[in-house]
């Protein structure tokens, strides 16, 4: 709620849940549409929700780094069931195909926010196990980027590309896409596959539109196509 201090400015009020209950009681009895709009929101107040939120603190905070949940729940300090891994052996896994792992770090990175909203991982198990490719990866699936301390990285990459890396990746594999018309010969200007295209007048020029339109038949275009789209999400 807003209250206001003398000069006007916004300070912060703090209510009980009680004389909340009490003000939504006497609102009902009021037949206005500002009171009715003014129930609702108290009332949403008052609903229970999920109060799940990261162990980890925030940088520089001493707040928690991703959470309260939020989710509506049926009675207070009740968790929802995207956040009380593991099941209890009476509540029945409403995604049963989905990875099990409650989503915690991950969420530092905004693709993993929009893809799960903050919840449970959203991706489907891989076959034989009850976690994604993400959380239960293979060593081919893992980042691989050379790093300065003389090793690859090693974090997972199984469903979405390693955040740190993709964007050097992207500038690597955008480059090789806009180059790939050097494999082959130009049919307007007869320069040979590795030679850049030429002018009349011997000059080099960007390629020309035949060796462009060429080059988009071959398979490597559309797996670069794919892995940079992969890469983009």
């Amino acid at each position: 709620m807003i209250a206001r201090r003398r000069n006007g400015a916004a300070r912060r009020v703090e209510i009980s849940a009680q004389e909340i209950e009490e003000a939504v009681q006497l609102l009902q009895c009021v037949p206005t549409s500002d009171a009715r709009q003014l129930r609702d929101k108290f009332a949403a107040v008052l609903r229970p929700v999920c109060h799940w939120a990261s162990s980890r603190t925030a940088p520089y905070s001493n707040y928690p780094a991703w959470g309260p949940c939020g989710a509506v729940v049926g009675t207070p300090r009740e968790r929802c069931v995207e956040h009380q891994w593991p099941l209890p052996a009476s509540v029945p896994d409403p995604f049963p195909s989905r990875c099990i792992v409650t989503l915690d770090e991950e969420l530092e990175d905004s693709r993993w926010v929009r893809y799960s909203g903050g919840l449970r991982c959203p991706f489907d198990r891989r076959t034989g196990s009850d976690r994604c490719p993400h959380h239960d990866p293979r060593d081919n699936e893992l980042c691989g980027h050379p790093m300065d301390s003389g090793i690859t990285c090693a974090t997972p990459q199984g469903v979405l590309a390693c955040r740190d890396h993709r964007y050097a990746k992207l500038a690597i594999l955008k480059n090789q896409l806009d180059q790939l018309p050097l494999a082959l010969e130009c049919g307007q200007c007869d320069a040979g596959s590795g030679e850049s295209c030429t002018s009349k007048g011997g000059r080099t020029v960007a390629f020309h539109k035949r060796r462009v339109s060429a080059s988009e038949e071959l398979e490597k275009r559309k797996a670069l196509s794919d892995t940079i789209a992969w890469l983009s999400l």
